[in-house]
């Protein structure tokens, strides 16, 4: 791809990229571990957070955890209790993980979510001003996210869905990332060449690897602090006000 071509278009992951769900993942199953006499460290749980993740971009990949049947959908819910504890050196036996498992919930299981419009999500408050400048540089925006359902009566709700000129949702087109389908499903009706956009995630084997495969560019943001940035092969940035100075700056350099 030409790096020397301007960014016309600047997708983004939704989860962890411009919301994020609070308590986050870690507190949560550290005060379930708590209550099960496990003392965890919470930046442990953070850092082997990211394999958790890594190996649910791969079930999920494979097959979508939302299609599955209920008993598969709790096999798998497991094993990913099951390797978040091994890889933070907690106990992982069965008794444990499903102990563990009972506690803690998912994201679209937890009370916040049933009693928040919002489902317990914040936004970043780097989000508002980052879609602002790339909105008045010119710069088109979208949501590219491998959700369960539609996501915008909560990005309508969160208050940025009207800074957006897409939102595209797994669960709607039928794929998911990295899958380049549903990269295209963005691209395609906003008329812009794959070489022409950039996808911004906080996952490499979904957002970066996926981007990458439709000939995009792509950029890792790392808000936690879990990534080698020399392990990554793209730019890692930690705000999105960073990776809207990269794509201001690269558009400056191109012209």
């Amino acid at each position: 791809m030409d790096e020397a071509r301007p960014i016309r278009l600047v997708t983004f992951d939704l989860y962890d990229t411009l919301i994020e769900l609070r308590p986050r993942r870690w507190e949560r199953l550290a005060a379930v571990l708590a209550r099960l006499g496990i003392d965890a460290d919470e930046d442990t749980l953070r850092a082997a957070d990211r394999l958790a993740e890594d190996y649910y971009t791969e079930e999920n990949g494979r097959l979508p955890i939302r299609n599955r049947p209920r008993a598969e959908r709790e096999a798998y819910r497991i094993r990913y209790m099951t390797r978040w504890l091994d890889a933070a050196g907690l106990p992982a036996d069965p008794a444990t993980v499903r102990a563990a498992r009972e506690g803690y919930l998912a994201e679209f299981e937890t009370a916040a979510v049933a009693d928040s419009p919002a489902g317990g999500y914040h936004v970043f408050d780097d989000v508002l001003p980052a879609l602002a400048n790339l909105r008045r540089a010119g710069i088109k925006r979208a949501v590219i996210s491998n959700a369960d359902a539609d996501v915008t009566a909560l990005c309508t709700h969160l208050a940025f869905a009207h800074d957006l000129n897409a939102i595209v949702t797994s669960a709607l087109v039928g794929w998911e990332k990295p899958d380049v389908r549903t990269f295209r499903a963005a691209l395609d009706p906003l008329g812009v060449d794959p070489a022409d956009a950039l996808h911004i995630g906080d996952q490499p084997r979904s957002d970066v690897a996926g981007a990458l495969a439709t000939g995009m560019r792509a950029t890792l943001l790392d808000r936690y602090g879990r990534h080698d940035p020399a392990a990554i092969g793209v730019p890692v940035v930690r705000t999105l006000q960073e990776l809207a100075d990269h794509v201001l700056a690269t558009n400056s350099a191109a012209v």
